[in-house]
């Protein structure tokens, strides 16, 4: 089952549009803003690459994206695209400028992840685990006469 956050490739796309031209047309400059069967990538070898981000972002928030509150899910679906296309750019450099790109989105898929693991943690639930903030706990020290000398 599809998380209900995971991106479209109309989402992902929208960080790399220049990915989206129509390859089977030679000089065409038409951007399609999504992914088919005559782009590079396909639409099928995109959704791999966003079902994989989708995969780590739930990784990252130990299994589940609560749905409260709501912004969370924006956040992950952020994260996640953000990832996916990285992960497409580094895939299919066509000059060094695309590694440039990749290092940039690369970053801010990090950086939206980080961002994502802090509102889940600052809410508290992560569903039915509980924060993703470590919680200590001790057996009670006692005191010095509860133990014989």
């Amino acid at each position: 089952m599809a998380e209900p956050w995971a991106p479209t490739l109309e989402q992902v796309a929208d960080h790399i549009p220049t990915r989206t031209r129509d390859a089977t047309t030679p000089g065409s400059d038409a951007l399609l803003g999504t992914w088919n069967e005559h782009t590079t990538p396909t639409a099928e070898q995109a959704n791999r690459y966003i079902a994989s981000a989708v995969a780590e972002v739930l990784g990252a928030v130990a299994g589940t994206v609560p749905a409260t509150p709501t912004y969370l899910a924006g956040l992950a679906r952020k994260a996640a695209s953000l990832r996916a296309a990285a992960d497409i750019e580094l895939a299919y450099p066509d000059r060094d400028a695309d590694v440039r790109v990749f290092e940039q989105l690369d970053q801010r898929a990090k950086d939206a992840l980080q961002r994502l693991i802090d509102a889940v943690s600052d809410s508290g639930s992560t569903g039915t685990e509980g924060s993703l903030l470590p919680v200590w706990s001790f057996p009670d020290p006692g005191w010095p006469g509860d133990y014989p000398l």
